[in-house]
């Protein structure tokens, strides 16, 4: 006994004693190495192995060129094995969690060998004593390793990570770890992992955790709850009151902590129509700004949102107080929010009667220069004209000429909501039919600098002379085809307002108000324009119909003709509709086509009895017809 009481004695001094050769990879060293693993296996005097222990992790953390040697001997297995045996001391296992995380600090050989028992180094999380250390060794091994990222995904390391987080069980040292812990983590989760439940745990305890987490780390976990609110399906699971409530208080907060520089930048980075010059911003403040609100805008479009809320909802009282506050970034979140909650003529018909949302809205599309909110806005507002009880209203307000100068805005994708709007407002509706026909705009619309050839702006000019202009106007390329064409919304306002006056009517005014919007310059071109343009069928038939409906009287008929002598194509375009040849009968055999084959027979009947001309090509096509 006494000999083994002065070996165990001295492991310490043999330790310091093998140190202070040096890993020179020598067969000498490896033995000895091998030699000290078993003596520390088979003792039991725990203060001498805690101080040897201690001395070998100091030497390979200050001299890196012992990593290899201490996996080749075995002690990188020894430690790993032991680790989760939790007989051992905690002192012990604090000295085997050192070496392992000395052993694998920028060696992918040895993370290799750990990431097998990564679940073991995540078992020391429990105990308060070896947190800390355990999170470093974590990290450590983790850091630019991917196959350690994966491994601490799969046993959903983010999950431990956010409960202790949200428990306080991290103490401020070691915040740094299990915060880059839990971005690795996060980023290495699978499809399947993203969208389950331990995915809504750990965001919901994230939330939590950033609402009340210290300013070193606050940008780090905004960035992982973006990243988790960029997945569609994961949008859906935020639609409930206390997360998307938490999720509205923390953009708003985050929104609070920015610059005024910064909050143009977020608007530009929010704009749907971006010119080739902008570029993404590289300020984290910004990016981060603009994808929390975008995806909490995001979360709105989901059906569990349209079941969970309503616009009486607390989380929506909130946001909707953001529409007659100072317009900020956040307001674009209100405007998609409240716009899909808009979704039925009683929703709609309370947010303008009761509710008077859109007085504050017409302030921002009036007084606003940013095209993201403009664009968010004005969708907002085109969801309030869909009851035809509200377009009065909307058009007393003013919004007929709010749109008009909407319409001289650079943003295409701003003109087309604009543009669709005014289509809205004259739908059915004689009142508002009036107002652009016959009103004139005056001084709130300014007139184009560069007037199309063969309009007379005039600052006294009526909004359906705007909306000719504006439909002949060169159209900036739109970013998503399901976005609204600003020249082929303006052209089918045309046609609504043609075909409202085209009804068998009892209104004494009707064939005036016509008359006096055939007297608008150019009134035909748009409509030729759509009958010639062969992106968007639906709007050519349209423009087929209002031609039509156009040549119905000896004036329009007269209009017509001049267009098809400015446009050979015109005819051409006529002629294949009623040939059958473009939509038409020997085409297609559906509804649509054979409408627009009757269409086409209907006007080319229309220009023989409302007009006639020496012109023998255009006769002869006519009579042949």
């Amino acid at each position: 006994m006494s000999t083994n009481g002065e070996f165990w004695g001295t492991l310490p001094d043999e330790v310091t004693a093998l140190i202070s050769l040096g890993p020179d990879g020598s067969k000498a060293v490896d033995a000895s190495l091998r030699t000290l693993v078993n003596k520390i296996t088979t003792t039991s005097h725990t203060e001498s192995t805690e101080e040897a222990l201690q001395l070998l992790g100091t030497a390979v953390g200050k001299q890196k060129t012992w990593q290899d040697p201490f996996r080749e001997a075995g002690i990188l297995d020894y430690v790993l094995r032991n680790l989760g045996d939790v007989s051992i001391p905690l002192a012990l296992r604090r000295q085997y969690l050192r070496i392992i995380g000395n052993c694998v600090a920028d060696n992918d050989i040895n993370r290799e060998v750990a990431t097998k028992d990564i679940s073991k180094i995540v078992d020391c999380l429990p105990s308060d004593d070896l947190t800390p250390i355990a999170l470093a060794v974590l990290f450590n091994l983790c850091n630019d390793f991917d196959p350690a990222k994966a491994a601490a995904a799969v046993i959903r390391l983010d999950f431990t990570l956010s409960g202790y987080l949200a428990g306080h069980r991290i103490s401020d040292a070691a915040l740094d770890y299990a915060t880059e812990l839990l971005t690795w983590t996060t980023e290495k989760l699978t499809a399947a992992q993203f969208n389950d439940d331990v995915s809504l745990d750990t965001f919901s305890d994230l939330v939590k955790v950033t609402l009340n987490y210290d300013e070193d780390h606050y940008h780090e976990c905004v960035a992982i709850l973006v990243h988790y609110l960029q997945d569609p399906e994961f949008q859906a699971k935020v639609a409930t009151p206390e997360l998307l409530g938490d999720l509205i208080t923390l953009m708003l907060d985050f929104e609070s902590r920015i610059t005024s520089d910064e909050i143009r930048a977020v608007f530009e980075e929010l704009a749907v129509s971006k010119s080739t010059e902008k570029t993404t911003s590289d300020n984290t403040n910004v990016l981060l700004a603009a994808q929390l609100i975008g995806n909490i805008s995001a979360v709105s479009a989901t059906d569990l949102f349209a079941q969970r809320f309503n616009v009486r909802s607390p989380v929506i009282e909130t946001i909707r107080a953001k529409l007659n506050a100072s317009p900020s970034p956040s307001t674009i979140c209100a405007c998609v929010m409240l716009g899909n909650l808009a979704m039925s003529d009683e929703v709609c018909t309370d947010m303008v009667k009761i509710m008077e949302l859109h007085l504050p809205l017409a302030k921002i599309l009036s007084s606003s220069t940013k095209p993201a909110l403009l664009y968010a806005a004005a969708g907002f507002m085109r969801h309030l004209t869909f009851p035809e009880a509200n377009r009065a209203p909307l058009a007393d307000a003013g919004l007929l000429q709010t749109c008009t100068a909407l319409l001289k805005q650079t943003d295409a994708a701003v003109r087309g909501e604009a543009a669709a709007i005014i289509g809205k407002l004259v739908t059915s509706n004689l009142h508002n039919i009036i107002k652009v026909v016959c009103e004139k705009v005056g001084e709130t619309v300014v007139p184009d600098a560069h007037p199309i050839v063969g309009v007379e702006a005039s600052s006294e000019s009526t909004v359906l002379h705007q909306i000719v202009e504006q439909a002949l106007a060169p159209a900036g390329p739109l970013p998503s085809t399901a976005m609204k064409n600003p020249t082929v919304e303006l052209s089918r306002s045309i046609v609504t307002i043609l075909r409202f006056l085209g009804r068998p009517s009892a209104e004494d005014n009707v064939d005036a108000i016509r008359e006096q919007m055939l007297n608008v310059p150019l009134i035909a071109r748009p409509l030729a324009k759509l009958v010639r343009q062969r992106f968007y069928a639906d709007a050519r038939s349209e423009g087929l119909l209002g031609l039509g409906l156009m040549a119905q009287t000896s004036h329009g008929a007269k209009l017509l003709i001049e267009e098809i002598k400015e446009d050979d194509g015109l005819l051409e375009a006529i002629k294949d509709f009623a040939e059958g040849k473009e939509g038409g009968a020997e085409q297609q055999t559906g509804s649509a086509s054979g409408r627009d084959y009757q269409n086409a027979v209907v006007l080319l009947q229309a220009l023989q009895k409302n007009w006639v001309s020496k012109n023998s090509r255009l006769l002869l096509f006519l009579t042949d017809a």
